[in-house]
């Protein structure tokens, strides 16, 4: 999620769900971009100029792990940055073992999958209502 969607009441309560997902499934080190946590270490793209946090890191083992919540937006070039973002971090994801796991809560799957399958993303998308709060 870009950082101006951030700092809201509703991304809070997202944020805690996906963070208590991740410990139940056997994720360690959880870093957040979140009050409360570590922030995971930011990815510097030079070419494109920008600065990108993942929402979340964790490891499983020796694999790191990149996880995003994904929310619809349709502003094009917030949509760019979020589509670069994420490229960056399957690479990472892959590089280090692990993978990119997209959380998506209700009206916007239909935006993540259309990002995903128009960009070759290679990313689990899991919908947000079909984890345990």
């Amino acid at each position: 999620m870009l950082h101006t969607r951030k700092r809201t009441e509703d991304y809070n309560a997202l944020a805690e769900q996906v963070i208590n997902y991740a410990q139940r499934s056997g994720y360690e080190d959880i870093k957040a971009d979140f009050e409360g946590y570590n922030s995971p270490a930011s990815l510097k793209m030079l070419k494109e100029g920008i600065t990108l946090t993942p929402d979340f890191t964790a490891r499983r083992g020796s694999s790191k792990h990149y996880f995003e919540l994904v929310v619809k937006n349709p502003d094009e070039d917030q949509q760019s940055t979020l589509i670069s973002k994420w490229k960056a971090l399957e690479v990472f994801a892959k590089m280090k073992g692990g993978s990119l796991n997209l959380f998506v809560p209700r009206g916007s799957y239909k935006f993540a999958a259309e990002l995903v399958q128009e960009h070759s993303i290679d990313a689990n998308m899991i919908k947000l209502s079909d984890i345990k709060a």
